[in-house]
């Protein structure tokens, strides 16, 4: 006969294989239409004015709330503005914390190192500039809502400006193939994807150009896999 002790913990690990077998997270899916993720992260928006810069974005302030879909058939993220033209890398964005706590202030970062592709659903429009996908490298502590890089905002990205049309499109992203860091990292600011995905907080959408740039998009259906 087991032991009280060996059950509980072969019920335990009965309860967690269901969560990683097939390997997906669904961030959000956004049916609810609210401003939490399905794994109880947050949806936010940030720009540049910290920094000085001037750019204009709706939603304004912190927080990203899904909104009914143009064709009043669910909720999506829907983020529109302006680049401004003050600091020459003028930007704004919109993300997402992977888990409840990942974010500021808490900090505790969440090991994706066992999944190979983001995949999510985006239409919209731009006039220029740049959108990508940011998985940002941050550190333990926060200045404010602000978390410290660790890569001095040398983070791996990968532009989807490409994938910016009228109509729903799915883009898949191979997080260790298409996602690099920029060219002008520095050398003591690179760090290898696999140290990265072993310790995310947040997952980015960043649009950035310093002429004044117009971006009007909509995200849904949010995995990893």
């Amino acid at each position: 006969m087991k032991s009280p002790i060996w059950a509980t913990l072969i019920a335990s690990l009965l309860i967690a294989i269901p969560a990683t077998a097939g390997k997906k997270l669904t961030i959000d899916s956004f049916t609810d239409g609210d401003n939490k993720s399905e794994q109880g992260g947050w949806w936010y928006v940030y720009d540049d004015a910290r920094l000085g810069g001037n750019s204009e974005m709706t939603p304004s302030g912190c927080t990203l709330t899904p909104t009914k879909g143009t064709d009043a058939q669910g909720y999506a993220a829907h983020v529109q503005g302006t680049t401004g033209n003050k600091l020459g890398w003028d930007y704004f964005g919109f993300g997402v914390t992977v888990a409840k706590d990942s974010g500021c202030p808490n900090q505790n970062k969440v090991n994706l190192s066992q999944y190979s592709t983001l995949e999510f659903k985006i239409k919209g429009e731009f006039s220029g500039g740049r959108l990508v996908v940011l998985i940002p490298y941050h550190g333990d502590t926060c200045e404010g809502n602000v978390p410290e890089t660790m890569t001095h905002w040398a983070d791996y990205e990968t532009s989807i400006n490409a994938d910016i049309t009228s109509e729903w499109t799915t883009v898949r992203l191979n997080l260790r193939n298409d996602f690099k860091q920029p060219f002008w990292t520095k050398p003591e600011d690179r760090v290898s994807i696999e140290t990265v995905l072993k310790s995310v907080s947040v997952l980015q959408w960043h649009f950035s150009s310093a002429d004044g740039d117009t971006l009007d998009v909509w995200i849904d259906d949010v995995v990893l896999y």
